[in-house]
This record gives structure tokens, sequence and C-alpha cells, in this order.
């Protein structure tokens, strides 16, 4: 806990927690921006903050070999994890595509070109932003796409049944 009191700002908790606490809000909005630009900026500027104002030795004591090994391979399974549950949803949006070019000289609109397109535009900024910032991707991805998913396969569940309702009502007026 000794350590801990050395990061305060200032000479202030309350400072500490400020900074602290508006740091994991701008995580927060670059999770959910999904840019990661935004969280490395403010991580920058938030160590700059905490080295001109702290004992640099006590803020890198925290930092063992262990912990920041354990975060970076904890960081590595989720964004594996994560490009594994997009594919899934990448596959899902593109299945009814071609297989092959079509038409289109270009490739536009095949699954090939879906797929790479994809891979060019978000799948870098994406993986780096799962591995680097776990912890706030995970809780993000709990709480809004995990919460969503699961409203829509409740949905695909019961939507037989109140399709079924639907045309009861159509067919009750004489349509």
């Amino acid at each position: 806990m000794e350590a801990l009191l050395a990061l305060t700002l200032f000479g202030s908790v309350v400072w500490f927690w400020i900074f602290v606490s508006l740091f994991i809000i701008i995580c927060f909005i670059s999770d959910l921006a999904e840019n990661g630009v935004i969280a490395f900026i403010s991580l920058l500027i938030i160590s700059m903050v905490f080295y001109i104002n702290s004992d640099i030795k006590t803020i890198l004591s925290i930092f063992t070999l262990t912990s920041v090994l354990s975060y970076f391979l904890i960081g590595l399974l989720f964004s594996v994890f994560r490009t594994f549950v997009a594919g899934r949803k990448l596959a899902k949006e593109i299945s009814h595509l071609p297989s092959e070019k079509g038409t289109d000289y270009s490739g536009h609109g095949t699954k090939e070109r879906e797929i790479k397109d994809y891979i060019q535009k978000e799948m870098k900024g994406n993986v780096f932003r799962w591995w680097f910032m776990w912890p706030i991707s995970l809780i993000t991805w709990l709480s809004i796409d995990f919460i969503i998913d699961l409203y829509e396969a409740i949905y695909r569940k019961v939507s037989k049944f109140y399709n079924y309702v639907l045309d009861l009502g159509i067919k009750s007026i004489g349509l």
C-alpha cells in the first residue's frame, strides 16, 4: 500500500483518483469507438503526469516481470478468442454472398473480398486493442456485444411463435 501512496499527484489522493478515473473513462470511450489511438495517447499523457509528479522508482516497482508477462499473455489469449468470435460473426454476415468473383470485376460483393476488406481495415486495430486493453475490451464486450448477441439468440428462438401470432392477427381482419 505504501507504493500506491507514492502515486498520488500533487500530494493529494483526490487528484490521483481523478486522473485514473479520467484515464479509465477515456479507455472505455476508445474501446467503444474502436480506436486504440485515443487510449494510447491518454496513456502517454497520464504516464507523463505520473512521471513528473511521482517517484519513478516506486512506480516501476509495481510492474514486475511476472505481472507484465501475465498481463500480455492474458491479452494475447483474449485477442485470439475475440478474433475467433469476430470470424464467426463475419462469416454469418457474408454467408449470403457468392464465394467466387461474380459479375463485379473488382470483386466487391464476394466472400473473399469482404474478408480481405475486414483484414485490411479492421483486424489490425481490433487485435491490438483487444490484446493491450483486454480488461476494458472484456468489460465492453460482456456488457454490450454479449448482451446483444444473447438477445438476438433468444429472439431467434421465440420469433417463430410471434410470427405465428402476428399472422393470426392479420388473418383475423381478413387480409
